[in-house]
């Protein structure tokens, strides 16, 4: 139970530390822009953002499919250390960039440590509840991510200028000496590799005709809730700050954060309970659907920057978050232990692929059609492909964990 507990420690801890990678750009976007290029005109933070933004999800699911498959041959431990390191050096080395390219450059490396630890972290956590409790327990990790939010939020709201929050970011090196002096191996995956050794089994191949049907699910699931959440979180500090008072721009961007990774933390949490009520398959639906809803509202109407539309931020947000927490808690439930990383690697960032050009061509349909509430709108539209794709989808529920 110790060994669980900093193993579980150190995973959520590791997870905040991407998803403060991940969000302390969108949080600063529009001061990166100008201190970067002299401008802060809308086209400008718009391509700008959309080229760091791509860059970042390419490296994300680059680093996650190369470090997942790592994880498979060599372990997790090792393959969680070398996540924490890559997404640390990408954190610190933002905070020293001096052009455009070499932003783009660094946030590629950032998005691999970063998609990485996600995956190496919900792997490890579901090895380690491999009986019981598994639903609970990666929906609480995989929304540690958006915690990572909330941080960034509150950096950018004490800390104004950019670099010196990115080097207090770069602080999460920590994390990496910790994986190697306290986090033990999965006991699931050595006991997997030692079997196979023993009597001589082949190992499984991830594009055998009988993991085919899960695979194309987990990519179809995962990446049409990233379009839309990736849509939301990339560009939504950017449009409230938009469409406010210019002076509170910095802390409607600030406070529109918050509430991202607040919501998305609370959808985590019941992302467990409602997946073992209703199944995994009926909890995704519940996701899916809220997502759809709360989208509409909030961008095909015109909602003014106060309490209502922070409130709805905060819903829109949980939805995101109770969908992300029951897929990634579900797609390592469906392949057996020695493909798990690379199967679950392939389902989370297939998907993500997609979601890179989605957010690069997000730049572009923004100067084209006016504004970045009217492209989130568009881009939330994937969602309906997930909902399609569940009646498809086999459920998990109850079922131990495949060896």
């Amino acid at each position: 139970m110790h060994n669980r507990t900093t193993l579980f420690t150190i995973c959520y801890l590791a997870t905040v530390s991407a998803g403060i990678a991940a969000s302390l750009f969108s949080a600063y976007l529009p001061s990166v822009v100008f201190d970067l290029t002299g401008s802060n005109a809308q086209a400008d933070v718009a391509g700008v953002g959309a080229a760091a933004g791509a860059s970042f999800l390419f490296g994300w699911a680059v680093g996650a499919v190369v470090i997942g498959t790592l994880s498979d041959r060599i372990g997790r431990r090792m393959a969680l250390f070398t996540s924490v390191l890559v997404c640390t050096l990408g954190i610190v080395g933002t905070s020293l960039v001096t052009s455009v390219g070499a932003l783009v450059i660094i946030r590629f490396l950032s998005g691999a440590g970063a998609g990485s630890i996600l995956l190496i972290s919900a792997v490890m956590v579901a090895e380690a509840w491999a009986r019981s409790g598994r639903a609970r327990m990666t929906g609480i990790i995989a929304n540690s991510f958006p915690f990572g939010l909330i941080v960034s939020g509150l950096i950018a709201t004490m800390i104004p200028e950019w670099r010196t929050a990115y080097l207090i970011g770069g602080s999460t090196v920590i994390l990496a000496l910790g994986v190697l002096t306290l986090v033990p191996e999965s006991e699931w995956w050595a006991l997997s590799e030692k079997q196979h050794k023993q009597h001589n089994l082949a190992r499984e191949r991830i594009f055998e005709q009988q993991f085919r049907p899960d695979l194309i699910t987990g990519i179809l699931l995962f990446g049409s809730m990233l379009v839309g959440l990736w849509a939301v979180f990339v560009w939504m500090p950017t449009f409230v700050g938009s469409v406010g008072i210019p002076a509170d721009a910095q802390k409607n961007r600030a406070l529109t954060t918050i509430m991202l990774g607040l919501g998305s933390v609370s959808g985590g949490f019941l992302s467990g309970p409602l997946a073992e009520w209703l199944g995994r398959r009926g909890a995704a639906v519940v996701g899916y659907l809220g997502c759809i809803i709360l989208t509409a509202i909030l961008f095909a109407l015109t909602v003014p920057v106060g309490t209502v539309l922070f409130s709805l931020t905060f819903i829109l947000s949980l939805f995101i978050g109770l969908n992300q927490g029951v897929l990634v808690g579900y797609v390592p439930e469906l392949f057996p232990t020695l493909i798990r990383g690379v199967a679950t690697g392939v389902c989370f960032n297939v998907g993500r692929l997609a979601t890179t050009a989605a957010v690069l061509f997000a730049g572009l349909l923004i100067t084209w059609i006016g504004g970045f509430g009217q492209a989130i709108l568009i881009f939330g539209s994937a969602y309906f492909v997930g909902l399609i794709t569940l009646a498809f989808a086999r459920e998990t529920k109850g079922l131990e964990l495949p060896r």
